[in-house]
């Protein structure tokens, strides 16, 4: 996130890199501006560049079997996005604490600076075999960036 949101850093969290985007198009609802369905799109993409850049993509996830589900998501939306405006998705993870369940902090930002939206996820890695939420593993701990010991 931003200097000022890593310097009251909470415990247990990590910020991830920045994913830039402009809105195009396909992106607009009748009212000119950044569809509701769209941000939640949006911030999903940014998720899945961020994990397959942990080297955790699709490949991995058939491979092994394991995969990120979202169980919970609460989006507020605050300022207006329109048409070829650039964005940055910022995002921080926290540590799910010895649990199968994660939290993820997502914010959509202009580029005058303002936040635009925000949103948080509840996640966890689910097992395609099992059909269930599995804890945390190694690999998809670094996939997300979490700090290691």
């Amino acid at each position: 996130m931003s200097a000022d949101a890593a310097a009251g850093a909470e415990a247990g969290a990590w910020d991830l890199p920045e994913v830039e985007v402009l809105i195009r198009e396909i992106h607009l609802d009748t009212f000119g501006h950044v569809n509701n369905a769209t941000y939640l799109s949006l911030f999903e993409q940014a998720r899945w560049d961020l994990i397959e850049a942990g080297g955790y993509g699709l490949r991995v996830i058939r491979e092994t079997g394991l995969g990120p589900v979202v169980l919970e998501a609460a989006i507020k939306f605050m300022r207006e996005i329109g048409l070829r405006e650039h964005i940055r998705i910022q995002s921080r993870a926290y540590d799910p604490q010895g649990g199968k369940i994660m939290r993820m902090r997502q914010r959509m930002v202009n580029s005058r600076g303002e936040i635009c939206c925000e949103a948080e996820f509840k996640f966890g890695l689910f097992s395609l075999r099992e059909r269930k939420l599995v804890p945390p593993t190694p690999a998809w701990l670094r996939a997300i960036g979490a700090p290691t010991p």
